[in-house]
């Protein structure tokens, strides 16, 4: 019977679910290592926090609401961290606080985006900003190198562009649509760009600056000399460059480089602002994961002013990046124990119960199927080993082993098996 699922999200076969925790756990062994802290935040807010517009910059319309109760799901796990901090505010500071767990945005689903999805957060409440940003930068490419995938860091410096965009002949009020067409570049290119710059009302001499210089090229110290020129200011550029020099003091693989025109976060990024796009053969590189500085958020909760920066990745799309369906492995068991009459079931489970005490996840065989069917099964959920349990194995306390890939096949003490099974 085929009961259909809601758009936006999915189910996972064992080998996808599998290749997905042990993931979450590659992630989270980084996140360890740069000794940030784990919380654990509810999967529903409430709607005055979750509508915060001013503060956390999202659109009313993303929140899946609960009928008749002043609650919704969580569609980020920065507005729970802002909340968190505003609740506990005797942490010790700086807090490093990483949290991993599921989100819903009420959007149109397309590729690489879902309604319901994981994030792994990171991020570091108080410290000196160029310090933290660096910091965060690094683990979040240290996460990326952990699992494989090649990427450059794009980063932008969102005062900076508020600043720029005054100096080209932006006014204030216009800065945010402004900033919204940009981030559109990539995807419509430079002309759609324009056009949606004009209707935010900026004359066509203006738009034309404004686009020449969020798309200019060459490397990093031309596009500060070039921001330090229109500024007038040499100072102006010290924060984003004190930045990139520490993040250079890291064995990160990616590089990281200036991209005007990269922007996000339109209502609460306060100053550096970072994404991880994938190294494509061809076409748009999508963004694996992104994050920026944040200092007014949570004082707009009802916190103490605290400067804060972080990250988010996105699980479900690192998922697909990494072709996770294909996964070949199927179970955590290691053993499938298989036995050849019923009245053997007693020692092949004290077999098993051996083998799952020294460590190796082991499945018996719970069904009446005969040993041709048992194997077959064994076979299926991909198990390497299966051992088999008969008269004669059970009268001389021994098992017989058999490698399921190349078909070897041996009687044994089990200690012996155990040895085997662990490849000593």
């Amino acid at each position: 019977m085929d009961l259909p699922l809601p758009r936006g999200v999915r189910d996972l076969t064992p080998n996808e679910a599998l290749f997905r925790n042990e993931l979450l756990k590659r992630i989270e062994r980084v996140f360890q290592n740069f000794g940030f802290l784990l919380i654990d935040t509810p999967m529903i807010e409430k709607l005055s926090v979750l509508k915060a517009k001013g503060g956390i910059g999202e659109d009313a319309k993303l929140i899946y609401e609960i009928k008749d109760d002043d609650i919704g799901l969580r569609y980020d796990k920065t507005v729970s961290l802002a909340r968190y901090m505003a609740s506990h505010q005797n942490l010790p500071l700086p807090f490093r606080r990483y949290d991993i767990g599921r989100a819903w945005r009420r959007e149109e689903p397309q590729r690489l985006r879902y309604r319901e999805f994981t994030q792994a957060d990171a991020d570091i409440i108080g410290g000196e900003s160029s310090l933290a940003d660096a910091e965060v930068m690094a683990l979040g490419a240290s996460v990326l190198d952990a699992v494989g995938i090649p990427y450059r860091i794009e980063v932008n410096d969102r005062a900076l562009m508020d600043r720029c965009l005054q100096k080209l002949g932006a006014r204030p009020e216009q800065n945010v649509e402004i900033m919204r067409a940009l981030d559109k570049l990539e995807k419509i290119g430079e002309q759609k760009v324009a056009e949606l710059i004009g209707k935010a009302g900026v004359d066509s001499e203006t738009t034309d600056r404004i686009v020449s210089f969020a798309m200019a090229h060459g490397a990093n110290e031309e596009k500060l000399l070039q921001i330090e020129s229109l500024l007038g200011d040499g100072e102006s550029t010290k924060e984003i460059r004190m930045t990139l020099e520490l993040l250079a003091l890291y064995p990160i693989k990616g590089k990281a480089v200036i991209n005007s025109g990269m922007v996000r976060g339109f209502d609460y990024y306060t100053g550096i602002i970072f994404e991880y796009r994938e190294i494509a053969s061809g076409g748009v590189s999508p963004t694996i994961c992104a994050g920026g500085r944040y200092d007014k958020l949570i004082g707009m909760l009802g916190g103490r002013p605290m400067p804060a920066v972080g990250f988010a990745i996105g699980v479900d799309r690192l998922l697909d990046m990494l072709d996770f369906s294909a996964a070949g492995e199927y179970t955590y068991s290691r053993v499938f124990v298989a036995w050849i009459n019923r009245k053997n079931y007693g020692y092949a489970l004290s077999v098993t119960n051996s083998l799952r005490a020294a460590g190796i996840p082991a499945e018996a065989n719970i069904s009446g199927r005969n040993l041709s069917n048992q194997l077959a099964y064994a076979g299926s959920i991909r198990v390497k080993y299966a051992i088999i349990i008969g008269d004669s194995e059970e009268q001389e306390g021994v098992v017989k082993l058999r490698n399921l890939v190349n078909g070897s096949e041996s009687k044994l003490a089990l200690s012996d098996a155990v040895r085997t099974i662990r490849g000593e």
